[in-house]
């Protein structure tokens, strides 16, 4: 019967044992949790809280409210009613309670489920906070440490805490987790608790491997694909016309217009040719001395001779020529 209650009690089927125990548990360590000493605050004290998504402020709530239990530190526990967790199974027990899926248990595997399905923000180069690999850093995010107790891991993930953001007061930065020996506001601290945001030391074995959101926590936000739009062909520009400065006519283009116009006009009728006066004979005194005088033979009315036709067809010719070049000059 002692043989079977081992046995249960190894692959933690009997009440009491831990069901997700790390895989690095040692036998030396405590099976109590330590006395708890722990610090809390309010979401009051964060620094832009009404701006987080919601789901991150229901995060940093219900942790939040861990901090007010008096829970110690309880090396592989994720049960709060045990009256204490370590830090994988604290940040396991709140991200259940937000209703997560396939949450890991242990550091390490929480690890690669946010490389895996998330983002994973690695900091192997940054000494301090406004390195550029902290341009990323958003509350609620996983940070995850390597080395800082003895593992033989294949990704030596060690420790593991949530980020809730900066003190409105001092602006430090401020995470969530359980730890034994970590401490706030330069007192030491044990249990579930908040505490100071602290890079390791350069003489430390320790590194802050790197942080990222928990998959499932926040809506995956698509990035939209830009729409692509065919451009109609592009209409041809229609440049107007340059103005044409009318030419002047060829002469002889004017002589035929001219004639053209003179042609259609009537022919001024020759002014009727003047008749001398005629003297009347003078009277004789004797009718026998009357001699019978002729009329005078009028003068023969002049006649347009072909010259004086021409000649005045060349005048009118002229000014015909001179009206269209006044015309086109205009």
């Amino acid at each position: 019967m002692k043989r079977i209650f081992l046995l249960l009690h190894t692959l933690g089927l009997v009440a009491g044992a831990p069901l997700f125990a790390d895989v690095t548990k040692k036998d030396d360590k405590p099976a109590e949790p330590t006395t708890a000493a722990v610090s809390t605050i309010s979401i009051h004290d964060l620094s832009g809280f009404d701006a987080y998504p919601k789901q991150v402020q229901s995060l940093v709530q219900s942790a939040l409210a861990l901090t007010r239990l008096e829970l110690g530190y309880l090396y592989g526990s994720h049960d709060p009613v045990k009256g204490g967790m370590d830090c994988s199974g604290t940040v396991f027990h709140v991200l259940e309670f937000q209703g997560l899926k396939d949450v890991p248990r242990q550091s390490d595997e929480m690890c690669r489920w946010v490389d895996k399905k998330s983002q994973l923000h690695l900091t192997p180069t940054a000494t301090a906070f406004d390195h550029a690999e902290f341009n990323d850093l958003k509350p609620g995010d996983l940070l995850f440490w390597t080395n800082t107790t003895e593992t033989k891991r294949k990704l030596p993930v060690t420790h593991v805490m949530i980020y809730l953001g900066k003190l409105k007061k001092s602006g430090k930065r401020v995470v969530f987790g359980a730890s034994d020996g970590r401490s706030f506001q330069g007192e030491r601290r044990s249990g579930v608790s908040v505490f100071d945001f602290h890079l390791p030391k350069a003489e430390s074995t320790s590194r802050l491997h790197g942080y990222g959101p928990a998959p499932g926590l926040l809506p995956v936000v698509i990035p939209e694909k830009p729409v692509v739009t065919v451009a109609p062909p592009p209409t041809p520009e229609v440049k107007p016309a340059p103005a044409v400065t009318p030419k002047t006519a060829a002469p002889n283009e004017e002589v035929r217009k001219a004639v053209a116009i003179v042609s259609k006009s009537p022919t001024a009728a020759p002014p009727p040719a003047s008749r001398p006066a005629v003297k009347s004979a003078p009277k004789s005194s004797s009718p026998s001395k009357a001699t019978s005088t002729k009329k005078p033979t009028p003068p023969a009315a002049k006649t347009n001779s072909p010259a004086q036709i021409k000649a005045r067809v060349e005048r009118s010719l002229d000014k015909a020529a001179d009206s269209v070049r006044r015309l086109f000059q205009r």
